[in-house]
């Protein structure tokens, strides 16, 4: 499945969320620009806990762990960080591997609502092993791939469609446009060479 959304990565402009992307791990959420924390489902405890201003990203790096979000909470910052960035956008082909992995089901009608908004101006292409059904009832297509055979897919009840050809037709994304802003800049600056 990752393989087929490289192959689609690489044959298509697009944004494309990695099953384990990730944001540096000492960056305070607050402080992402063009970023509201405060739409996130779980953001209210931190503002209750008075810890909304300190709260940073978390993870690993370099070997060290760093305690802030946990994965999931860091799962879904990521997918509503790319929620709003393409808010204001229309018709870009939006590439997700495994959106549901590391998250509770308690977040799951969180990710579902906002796949819906996107889908309403976004073309979506995501894989999953969690929430199958869920995320079959609300698609407009299903490709499934196979470890064995590269070559063909199966899209809705069809067997054995051409692999390259089911690259080529999500060939929507090529109207992505973003350039970066001085806050982006400032942003870049102060984190990676603080």
């Amino acid at each position: 499945k990752t393989t087929f959304l490289n192959d689609v990565y690489k044959s298509h402009k697009c944004t494309y969320i990695r099953q384990y992307h990730n944001l540096r791990p000492y960056i305070k959420v607050s402080a992402i620009p063009n970023f509201d924390p405060r739409k996130l489902p779980y953001w209210d405890i931190y503002e209750r806990e008075n810890k909304a201003n300190s709260i940073i990203v978390g993870g690993t790096i370099a070997g060290q762990f760093m305690a802030g979000l946990s994965g999931g909470q860091r799962k879904l910052l990521i997918f509503e960080l790319i929620f709003q960035r393409t808010a204001p956008q229309s018709d870009l082909l939006i590439v997700l591997d495994e959106p549901f992995a590391g998250v509770t089901d308690d977040f799951v009608p969180f990710i579902t609502d906002r796949l819906n908004e996107m889908r309403k101006k976004h073309n979506i292409l995501l894989v999953t092993n969690d929430h199958v059904d869920t995320l079959k009832k609300m698609a407009d297509n299903t490709v499934t791939v196979s470890a064995i055979d590269r070559t063909k897919v199966k899209i809705n009840d069809r067997e054995g469609v051409d692999r390259n050809l089911a690259l080529i037709s999500m060939s929507i994304g090529d109207n992505y446009a973003y350039s970066t802003n001085n806050n982006d800049l400032k942003f870049f600056t102060d984190v990676e060479f603080s």
